[in-house]
């Protein structure tokens, strides 16, 4: 019987391995969340498992934001990766929690923004006035300051984590979620019920000040929208369960200063008069204002919309709002046409995983500046995939393994969005990490994204001056973690990094190397000791133990016990020890020690 146990959990084995194209990363063997690990530094950001490669993908920076039940302690907060996963700058300490990371241009330079529920500074105090809200949207400079922080209008509102937009003109585009009771009668719930009403406001970076705002009650009837009252989106009895009917999760701005906006719950976009707040067309759902020429309309529960220009409109199509689903349903990313003087649409691109995944919710698409390729995160679903522009496969990755998205997307495991750039230049603030482990010293330097290699310095004072050190070795960088061996070296070190010149950008601070037979000598003095402890337990201690105890000790079975036993100077032994004829008759005994 154990035998065909055996079998047929290896037979099982076999075959999900044979399903998930032979990877022991898509069975779990390394975990729901496979994590990387370094030296100097506590982070766990995520170990990407690379399915398709073409060296076309092979430029520009990954912009990602891990989250889920799965992501917790050093693998959380915003994360920089290389097109290969190689990390290049995270943040776990000051930013508890955070979404939707990505480089935008305010004023000619460029920032990190995103949504991030607590700010803190690097002592781990809390930077949040004591007015302020504890969520907000931060713009992060190249050294990785906080530059700008932008927070809502309005008593009691606060900032929702699906979007922030800054344009051209200098202003952020926000969405709002604010709960407040209205007139449900359609819905059956009464002329009063409490929801989440869906808003966005249009702030002034530099001032604060708030310039435009649109809420969806002034404008949508609650009989256009396909959610109805249930668990997940609330009832609508009271204020803590508040029905979500609209669901904004996207605000952009046309060249002619009108507002797009994605109403999920309505599977439609809006377009908004960036003067009178009227809708001025829909595309999608049950007031569509387009004919649909080629599949344009084929979207629902929907993420990400953006404004390309030229009336052509991106969107993140997640085709479904809850994990219990048809097989053949899957997401995609779409590109879409809009003629507006004949009021068609026509779908140009759509943007399907090579495996036809479905995520539930969240999702993006981007249009690369620099190559115009596209990519589509798959929002719920840890994946990512950069197509041509005309949707052809060029990479794929994921960051957790198959079975914990492509059979029932759980969202164990997710990144609201995921970008790529090619133009973010970090220059922290701060110096190398360096650690010395046994017979190598390893060294990063957070967010540095101009460091080409490392030059290990060595000097017999730790007070030298710069002429006081020589040059023991050089590296080409290595990843984020680069190691040199410290064999040979005395005394003190250091590590400088080097840009693309061989130039000095920075050294780390200095730390003393212990030489290599002071090492040797304390390996030694500890062996010694556990020697010394056991002669002393196995000499001394049995004398003063009970005579079960001291039989237990003896006993043949137990080899190394035994045989530290008989190591023993030969005397007679005292009287609680058993006699040989004991010794025969237990053997023949259960064992009486644990493993």
């Amino acid at each position: 019987m154990t035998i065909k146990l055996v079998l047929l959990l290896a037979a099982i084995h076999t075959s999900l391995v044979v399903a998930f194209s032979f990877s022991s990363y898509d069975v779990g063997l390394r975990g729901i969340y496979p994590r990387r690990h370094y030296h100097t530094v506590n982070f766990e950001p995520p170990a990407l498992r690379i399915t398709r490669w073409d060296s076309r993908c092979d430029y520009g920076s990954l912009f990602i934001t891990p989250r889920g039940p799965w992501v917790s302690g050093a693998a959380r907060g915003p994360a920089i990766l290389d097109a290969k996963g190689e990390l290049i700058w995270m943040d776990n300490t000051v930013f508890s929690q955070s979404m939707n990371l990505n480089v935008q241009t305010y004023k000619g330079k460029e920032y990190l923004t995103f949504w991030s529920k607590r700010v803190k500074t690097r002592h781990g105090k809390d930077s949040v006035k004591a007015k302020e809200p504890k969520t907000s949207y931060v713009m992060l400079d190249s050294s990785y300051k906080v530059a700008y922080r932008i927070f809502p209008h309005g008593k009691g509102l606060k900032g929702d984590s699906h979007e922030l937009r800054i344009t051209p003109q200098g202003t952020a585009i926000i969405p709002i979620y604010h709960k407040r009771q209205t007139d449900c009668s359609s819905l059956g719930l009464g002329k009063s019920c409490w929801i989440q009403d869906g808003l966005f406001q249009e702030i002034d970076i530099e001032t604060g000040a708030l310039l435009f705002e649109w809420r969806a009650t002034d404008h949508i009837s609650m009989k256009d929208v396909f959610s109805s009252p249930n668990a997940k989106d609330g009832y609508g009895t009271s204020k803590k369960d508040a029905f979500d009917f609209f669901h904004i999760n996207t605000v952009d701005k046309t060249d002619s200063g009108d507002y797009i906006i994605s109403a999920r719950y309505m599977h439609a976009i809006l377009c908004v008069s960036g003067t009178t707040g009227q809708i001025l067309w829909q595309l999608g759902g049950k007031k569509n204002n387009f004919t649909d020429l080629d599949e344009a309309l084929d979207f629902s529960w929907q993420h990400h919309v953006t404004w390309q220009g030229d009336n052509t409109i991106s969107l993140y199509d997640n085709h479904a709002n809850t994990v219990l689903h048809s097989p053949s349903m899957y997401s995609k990313g779409m590109l879409i046409h809009l003629d507006m003087h004949n009021m068609t649409a026509t779908l140009k691109h759509k943007y399907i995983h090579p495996d036809k995944i479905l995520s539930v919710s969240q999702g993006s698409v981007q249009v690369i500046p620099s190559t115009k390729n596209i990519l589509i995160g798959f929002g719920n679903s840890p994946a990512f995939v950069e197509y041509t522009h005309t949707g052809t496969v060029l990479c794929s990755a994921q960051f957790a393994p198959k079975f914990a998205f492509e059979l029932v997307d759980f969202g164990l495991v997710k990144s609201y969005r995921v970008f790529k750039h090619d133009s973010w230049v970090g220059r922290p603030d701060t110096v190398p990490d360096i650690k010395v482990e046994g017979r190598k010293v390893y060294v990063s330097w957070n967010g540095a994204t101009e460091v080409r290699g490392w030059r290990l310095e060595t000097a017999r004072t730790q007070d030298a001056k710069d002429d006081g050190f020589a040059t023991v070795q050089e590296l080409r960088k290595d990843g984020f973690e680069t190691s040199f061996s410290v064999d040979g070296v005395d005394k003190f070190i250091r590590i400088a990094a080097l840009d693309s010149k061989n130039g000095v950008m920075a050294r780390s601070a200095v730390i003393r190397v212990k030489p290599r037979h002071m090492s040797l000598l304390w390996s030694l003095s500890i062996a010694m000791l556990a020697i010394l402890g056991l002669c002393f337990i196995y000499r001394i201690l049995p004398k003063s133990l009970p005579s079960n105890m001291t039989r237990l000790l003896s006993t043949p079975k137990n080899v190394f016990t035994d045989f530290l036993i008989r190591l023993r100077p030969s005397k007679p032994r005292p009287k609680t020890w058993m006699s040989d004829e004991d010794d025969q008759n237990l053997e023949a005994e259960p064992l009486l020690y644990m493993d």
